[in-house]
């Protein structure tokens, strides 16, 4: 039980259930600027740092696992999908482009993974550019929610951009573990 209740891995729980608060206070909100609820913004500030923090902490207190590295990544796509789909500010102000292509984005990269992990015995884990890819979509929310134009398109195409380069260092990593581990045996 103490593996499994690790400092990084407890950030990446809290921070799945995050979104919970996060999609409340959204969903309060009139759409008046001057009334926008400020404990969403402490709740999305909190979601942001913990999910530095949860890296820092498995690599400080050497607790790198094999359920961290699935439930970091699962804790981001949690927060994610539950703003998009289920916040209603954000629901109407992100087109329906996007929710397709990080949806399509997500599925293929957690079907494939899952499926090359397994052959492999290697985990599955965040790469770096999947990490800012988030963080620039969670910046993206804010812009869009905001109508802060145009860098809410600037960032949407930044955001698009960045989860494109990332899906294709996913895809390269998957087909390396196939060849080195999979296909070789």
């Amino acid at each position: 039980m103490r593996k499994f209740f690790t400092a990084a891995n407890t950030t990446s729980l809290a921070r799945g259930l995050m979104v919970i608060p996060i999609v409340y206070y959204l969903n309060t909100w009139d759409g008046k600027l001057a009334n926008f609820p400020m404990w969403a913004v402490f709740w999305i500030l909190l979601g942001i740092v913990s999910d530095y923090l949860d890296g820092w902490f498995a690599r400080y207190y050497h607790e790198v696992s094999r359920l961290g590295k699935f439930l970091d990544p699962a804790a981001d796509k949690i927060v994610v999908f539950g703003v998009l789909f289920f916040a209603k500010p954000v629901a109407e102000a992100i087109p329906l482009w996007f929710v397709i292509f990080v949806v399509l984005r997500e599925a293929l990269i957690f079907g494939l993974g899952y499926l090359v992990s397994k052959e492999s015995k290697r985990e599955m884990q965040a790469n770096r550019t999947g990490k800012w890819s988030i963080f620039i979509t969670s910046i993206t929310f804010i812009l869009m929610i905001f109508k802060i134009d145009p860098w809410a398109q600037y960032f949407l195409y930044l955001s698009t951009g960045l989860a494109g380069v990332s899906f294709i260092f996913y895809m390269k990593h998957y087909y390396h573990l196939y060849l080195v581990d999979v296909k070789q045996n």
